[in-house]
């Protein structure tokens, strides 16, 4: 099992290297905001010479993807890259990436949603650290704090401790040190039974997803459930799980409150750890948090790192 490695920090003025691995520009105006709130942080935004053509849902195809993810990680001019956007893909191109290359030259990586399938391979193979944040496209969109936590996280202050005033403590469980995983529940699903599947052992796993119905999330926690996934890990932080921006505060409540209730039902055997409506997933609230690292679920329901 790959020990972890930290991720390097950055400098300010550090360059970022924007990379499409997964779906295409939809929101040009969401791009270039990304773009502008990346420089306004300090850092030099560096792009492919001409943006991605598109084919279909996907940016570019499997081969010219993968090959831009490993050229641009080789940059020596690049100190870290960030996915443009979410969508799906990263699963095509996984046996194309420099798995050597990057143990070389250990880089920070930055994204969420199907960067998801990035984040798990990277650590599950090489060790390293990498931070489940914004991509481009939904960096300008999130919230103040949320846009600080990615700052600082990039400048290497990830290990400051986490606390969210509206979490909720579902069932509290022994605070004990375990290395972070997770990310979102449809990409991780889609790991199942392929040889990139997380080593889930005694690991915090943390899950997300964004307008899928409650037959469906029940369907995937279900199936992780069989897949002897709860019996394995340590502790379960669920973030946002919201249909769409639309919600009101209600229906967010009780589309949580589901998604929670039959979290619990799957652990209950167990009496796993288990915290709902902690901030990451595709809303304004997304604080960043490093895949691969130490954490700690505090009994007051704060993360702590390292």
């Amino acid at each position: 099992m790959a020990e972890p490695c930290p991720p390097p920090a950055l400098a300010p003025g550090a360059s970022i290297g924007i990379v499409a691995p997964a779906g295409q520009i939809k929101d040009r105006q969401r791009f270039e905001s990304g773009v502008q709130a990346l420089t306004d942080m300090g850092f030099t935004v560096r792009l492919p010479p001409s943006l991605w053509s598109g084919t279909g849902y996907l940016s570019d195809s499997d081969q010219r993807r993968a090959e831009e993810f490993n050229r641009t990680w080789a940059d020596p001019k690049i100190d870290a890259l960030m996915a443009v956007r979410g969508g799906y893909g990263c699963l095509r191109m996984l046996e194309l990436i420099d798995l050597q290359m990057i143990r070389r030259t250990p880089k920070l990586l930055a994204g969420f949603s199907d960067i998801t399938v990035l984040h798990t391979f990277l650590q599950r193979e090489t060790g390293l650290i990498s931070l489940h944040g914004p991509v481009l496209t939904s960096l300008a969109g999130s919230d103040a704090p949320s846009r600080e936590r990615f700052r600082q996280c990039l400048l290497g202050n990830w290990q400051k401790v986490l606390h969210w005033k509206k979490l909720e403590i579902l069932r509290a469980g022994e605070a004990s040190r375990r290395k972070l995983i997770g990310g979102n529940l449809t990409s991780l699903v889609s790991l199942l039974g392929t040889p990139f599947a997380p080593r889930w052992q005694d690991k915090i796993l943390f899950l997300e997803d964004t307008n899928e119905p409650l037959y469906r999330l029940d369907r995937m926690l279900t199936q992780l459930s069989y897949a002897g996934v709860f019996k394995a890990i340590k502790g379960l932080i669920l973030g946002d799980f919201s249909m769409t921006k639309d919600m009101d505060s209600l229906q967010r409540l009780r589309h949580h409150e589901a998604v929670w209730g039959r979290a619990l039902e799957l652990t209950a055997v167990d009496s796993l750890p288990v915290w709902g409506g902690f901030p990451i997933g595709h809303q304004n609230e997304n604080m960043t948090l490093p895949v691969g690292a130490m954490a700690t679920m505090g009994s007051a329901g704060a993360l702590h790192f390292g």
